[in-house]
């Protein structure tokens, strides 16, 4: 019987541990907010649509008005969509926006009904100077 109850606390200690470490976890991605968006700039939307259609493009729009970065600056696009399940339905897209004269691309993801959830840069880029336009 005393091998039994200890195996039961060990088995609850290791149980809180995982609890813990999880909870961390979930608390490092809550810090993580969505992109500031804002009413698009005369033109953004379109201007998008000019380089490449996207189900995301009035979204991506706002999030680039949100975030004080121009559309004007950007050579190409490009939509990637992000599948999952057995299924392969969309769980989210990425427009890959890529500067006339800046290093690197502007990432912009969004859930699959094209809520902003984050934007970033890749290949060396930076958000700084995508902003500075």
């Amino acid at each position: 019987m005393h091998r039994h109850a200890g195996r039961r606390s060990r088995n609850r200690r290791t149980a809180g541990i995982i609890l813990c470490t999880g909870l961390l976890g979930l608390g490092a991605c809550a810090g993580l907010a969505p992109p500031r968006s804002a009413e698009p700039a005369p033109g953004a939307v379109e201007a998008l649509n000019g380089l490449v259609r996207g189900a995301c493009n009035r979204q991506a729009a706002s999030v680039l008005a949100g975030e004080g970065i121009p559309v004007e600056q950007f050579r190409a696009a490009v939509y990637s969509e992000l599948r999952t399940g057995p299924g392969g339905r969309v769980s989210q897209y990425e427009v890959w926006l890529y500067s006339r004269d800046k290093p690197g691309v502007l990432i912009i993801n969004t859930d699959e009904t094209c809520r902003p959830m984050q934007i970033y840069t890749r290949e060396g880029g930076s958000l700084q100077a995508f902003k500075a336009g």
